[in-house]
């Protein structure tokens, strides 16, 4: 196809192209080399069609098909050529060659029941369709096709009157030895294609792999010859920022910085030039000045002895080091090596101060020092740890070490012994972390734990204790009603019956209270949370509690919100909190007092219920504990009616458990004002 291409003329040969240029979705060079020639050959046979069509009618030549065939053929070789252009140029070309075949054996069998002598003639066009598909169609497979056309061959004459055995002979045999030849020829051709490819991809591989070591290349490369340079590589114009032209006119000193250059002619006169590293200074072409590591020696370069240098930008390398060494200088940790040897400081950071309190010269001059500053009391024990790391045995155990300035600190020590490749030990290299604060830590961490621990048992003490009492205080109960009924009308066995009831409600409400405070100390299990109303809340406290009120003639003023308060809440836990403050107003407040209770909508997207009394009120030193459990001041103890000093505190448990909070104001004298505010819920 290239050389029928060759010889069209110029614009013809464009036109060709044009004509046959695979899709672009074809990548691969042996895929659009492929489709550009079956769509070629498509090409060629879609004008020879049309050819010989026009030539039978222009030269009155008889024409064995049928115009409806030409048409048939015209569409088939037509959408063929279109698919070859594409990515699926192979399943086209199956597609027309099957058409084809199924368009040549009708052919035949039209004709073998006209003339059974003639069936070679589509015998010979299959063969050539069969040539072109052998070029994108897999050799199996077009031995399939001819399979099932040589099984149609030899049903023509069960089909077919007039058609014996021996009329397809010559079409069977034709057919079935060139489309061995083609398959044949097929299976080389791929076989070919596939190892080409294979090379190709070897070759290719091998191209980049040596492509990338030779642009991975960092160091620059540059031969001179007393200062002359003679050659460069890529490495060292990109590191230099000349091109090759500037670079080759200059001499290498004036890569150097001017502050360097004395000390390059000095470190060449001083040492042996038959091998050099070095590092100095690179004055790059816009004027900045680059570390750079410097390799130099002798070698023979165009019959002569020059020297090559190899240069190296250590620039960024460079800062890194100092920066290790500002990290190494100023971590808490410290880090040292020490000679097994000799007995002897090697190094040690400069940190060692900040934990000891002794200067780096100290350690140096002082090998035994870290005996001298470990703990009496843990020097022991360090002897011992330290002489089985010698052998492997363990690691230090943390210990304690006495400052210069008298201060203890517990620190953690690890050491870790190097040995040559015979097994002798070498030094001791180590790593020191003042572990004080870590060590406070765990300590407060354990007894954090067992105060939990100790939480839990007594949350379980009480649970239990509560549930055991109920049964002797119903019983209790039970007696003192029983010997009411039963006693006579007397004042003093009355008195004492009433004393008895009296603690006996008292001792009920403590485990009420204490069994109350236990649940709600996993509220995650016991608090169950809906949309309230703090209003119809507050109305049912102070409605429960008019009763107590009146009896000590004490006034209660509610002033309700003038709309609804939501708040999402345990209604029972929520009263039995805002009625603890209540019922705190009323029992200290005298009689004759008054109790204003205010429901207030805030602002800040908080409730706030406040509760103001005229009562003893609060002095300033015990404002800090009247929330805690079984808090009750001097003054309460001394009524008639004192509680057991839990409400305040499940009243705070419960409204944190709400996520609000609970705050109390008082002057002694004058009354308290407590205020509970809440997360308001909006509609």
């Amino acid at each position: 196809m290239r050389v029928f291409q060759q010889t069209l003329p110029a614009s013809v040969a464009a036109l060709w192209n044009r004509l046959t240029e695979p899709a672009a979705s074809i990548k691969d060079l042996t895929d659009r080399r492929s489709a550009g020639l079956i769509s070629g050959m498509m090409l060629l046979t879609f004008a020879l069609l049309i050819f010989r069509r026009v030539l039978a009618a222009v030269l009155v030549v008889p024409y064995t098909n049928t115009f409806a065939i030409f048409t048939i053929n015209l569409v088939i070789v037509g959408v063929g050529y279109l698919i070859s252009r594409t990515r699926y140029y192979r399943i086209g070309t199956l597609i027309t060659v099957t058409l084809i075949a199924i368009e040549f054996y009708a052919q035949t069998v039209v004709r073998a029941a006209e003339d059974p002598t003639h069936l070679g003639e589509t015998a010979v066009w299959l063969i050539a369709v069969l040539l072109v598909g052998g070029m994108a169609i897999s050799w199996r497979v077009l031995l399939l096709l001819v399979a099932i056309y040589i099984i149609g061959l030899l049903a023509l004459p069960y089909t077919v009157p007039g058609v014996i055995l021996p009329n397809t002979r010559f079409a069977i045999e034709f057919i079935a030895s060139v489309s061995i030849l083609i398959s044949i020829t097929a299976a080389l051709r791929t076989r070919d294609i596939r190892r080409m490819e294979e090379q190709s991809v070897q070759l290719s591989t091998s191209e980049n792999r040596y492509r990338t070591l030779l642009d991975a290349g960092f160091e620059a490369i540059i031969i001179h010859d007393n200062g002359e340079i003679l050659d460069v590589n890529d490495p060292a114009l990109r590191l230099t920022g000349y091109s090759n032209s500037e670079i080759m006119k200059m001499r290498t000193i004036e890569l150097v910085a001017p502050e360097a250059q004395s000390v390059i002619a000095q470190w060449y006169k001083e040492h042996n030039l038959e091998n050099l590293v070095y590092e100095s200074v690179l004055l790059h072409k816009d004027g900045r000045h680059l570390d750079i590591e410097v390799r130099s020696r002798a070698i023979e370069y165009q019959n002569k002895l020059v020297r090559v240098i190899a240069m190296r930008d250590i620039t960024e390398s460079k800062q890194a080091r100092e920066q290790l060494k500002n990290l190494f200088d100023n971590l808490d940790r410290v880090f040292f090596s020490f000679s097994a040897i000799d007995i002897q400081m090697i190094q040690i950071s400069p940190s060692c101060e900040k934990i000891y309190g002794y200067p780096q010269q100290a350690f140096y001059d002082d090998p035994s020092i870290w005996f001298s500053l470990t703990h009496p009391d843990d020097a022991n024990r360090f002897t011992e740890d330290f002489q089985q790391i010698v052998h492997g045995q363990r690691e230090l155990r943390p210990f304690r070490i006495v400052r210069k300035d008298g201060e203890i600190r517990w620190v953690e020590m690890l050491i870790m012994p190097a040995h040559d490749s015979g097994g002798n030990l070498l030094r001791f290299d180590g790593l020191v972390a003042d572990i004080t604060e870590r060590r406070q830590i765990e300590y407060q961490q354990r007894e954090l734990r067992a105060e939990r621990e100790r939480s839990v048992v007594l949350r379980q003490f009480i649970t239990d204790a509560s549930h055991d009492l109920r049964t002797p205080l119903a019983t209790m109960y039970t007696s003192l009603y029983l010997l009411r009924r039963v006693s006579p009308e007397d004042e003093k066995i009355s008195r004492h019956l009433d004393t008895l009831t009296e603690q006996t409600s008292h001792l009920s409400r403590v485990l009420n209270d204490l069994f109350t405070m236990s649940r709600l100390d996993a509220p995650e299990t016991y608090v169950e949370k809906f949309r309230l109303d703090i209003n119809q809340v507050m109305d049912n406290i102070v409605n429960s509690s008019s009763e107590a009120a009146s009896e000590k003639q004490i006034q209660v003023r509610y002033t309700p919100a003038d709309h609804p308060l939501w708040v999402m809440g345990d209604k029972d836990y929520l009263i039995m909190a805002l009625g603890h403050v209540v019922t705190n107003a009323l029992q200290y407040t005298p009689s004759g007092g008054s109790i204003t209770i205010r429901n207030i909508d805030q602002p800040d997207k908080k409730i706030c219920v406040e509760v103001e009394d005229t009562g003893i009120g609060i002095h300033a030193t015990e404002m800090a504990y009247i929330f805690d459990r079984f808090y009750r001041s001097d003054k309460a103890r001394q009524t008639d009616r004192g509680g057991v000093g839990l409400g305040l505190s499940l009243a705070r448990k419960i409204v944190e458990i709400h996520n609000g909070s609970i705050k109390a104001e008082s002057v002694p004298g004058d009354g308290s004002t407590f205020r509970i505010t809440l997360p308001h819920m909006l509609q």
